[in-house]
């Protein structure tokens, strides 16, 4: 296996990595980049990555015009990238790719996953086909910064949903979540909250869109369970919000690895 230990090997995720010595197939755009943009020849080393908390070192076993192999050497120990409690941001959609900025800062900060929502304020329109592919292509961003950041766990990026279907989602796939709303009208702040909150739960920082979370919208929420918090007597973008709120919450509930 021919391995410069002055460099970082470079890493592919392949979810169905499971075990060593397995042989497997490079899709078409990972064999284009392990070829053509990295230039690995067979014998050269490589990380693979499974998303799910495994890695692996392995070498180019085989390479062709039509078909890249690699085989799985051993196993490695990963360091615990990860949040020691699971937070998720429920985004109202932003304008132009202010989305992607958030997806890509928040994975680096360690979210677990994200739920894009249709806010009644949201600009941005997206249904059928179209928010499909605006799926995938969020799918492909957290991808990048999940690669870059060394992410143990790929997070999740949910369907776009409009707000009572993505806090039924949630409240239904985490029973014991806590769900914060924030809206500048909430008596309480965040770090009050947080010096007193004892459980355990996933966090879901709820961020509105460029015009605000609607009355109707907080009633929704509030109905839920969610709990209405204040952030900051600043004014900040939606794109902002949820970078800073993940990073402050990790800082006040000391949600770092250790």
């Amino acid at each position: 296996m021919k391995h410069d230990k002055g460099r970082r090997l470079p890493r592919f995720l392949l979810e169905h990595c499971n075990s060593v010595g397995q042989v497997l197939d490079l899709s078409d755009d990972l064999m284009h980049y392990a070829s053509r943009v990295l230039r690995l020849r067979e014998g050269e080393a490589l990380r693979i990555w499974n998303g799910k908390g495994c890695e692996y070192h392995a070498t180019i076993h085989y390479a062709s015009k039509k078909l890249a192999q690699i085989r799985v050497e051993n196993q490695v120990a990963l360091q615990n990238t990860e949040l020691n409690r699971p937070v998720h941001v429920l985004q109202a959609l932003p304008e132009g790719d202010k989305m992607d900025w958030v997806l890509e800062k928040c994975t680096e900060l360690g979210v677990a996953g994200f739920h894009p929502v249709q806010a009644h304020r949201s600009v941005v329109k997206l249904e059928g086909e179209r928010a499909n592919k605006r799926q995938t292509h969020w799918e492909r961003v957290v991808l990048a910064a999940s690669l870059q950041s060394e992410r143990a766990q790929l997070p999740v990026v949910e369907p776009v949903r409009h707000l009572g279907a993505a806090l039924e989602h949630v409240t239904c796939t985490w029973p014991d979540a806590h769900v914060l709303w924030f809206t500048p009208q909430a008596e309480q702040s965040l770090k009050n909250w947080t010096q007193h909150s004892a459980s355990r739960g996933p966090l879901v920082i709820c961020v509105g869109p460029e015009g605000g979370w609607s009355a109707e919208e907080t009633d929704v929420a509030t109905q839920k369970g969610a709990l209405p918090l204040n952030f900051s007597q600043r004014v900040l973008r939606t794109e902002t919000f949820a970078v800073a709120c993940t990073a402050q919450l990790t800082a006040l509930l000391n949600l770092e690895a250790h």
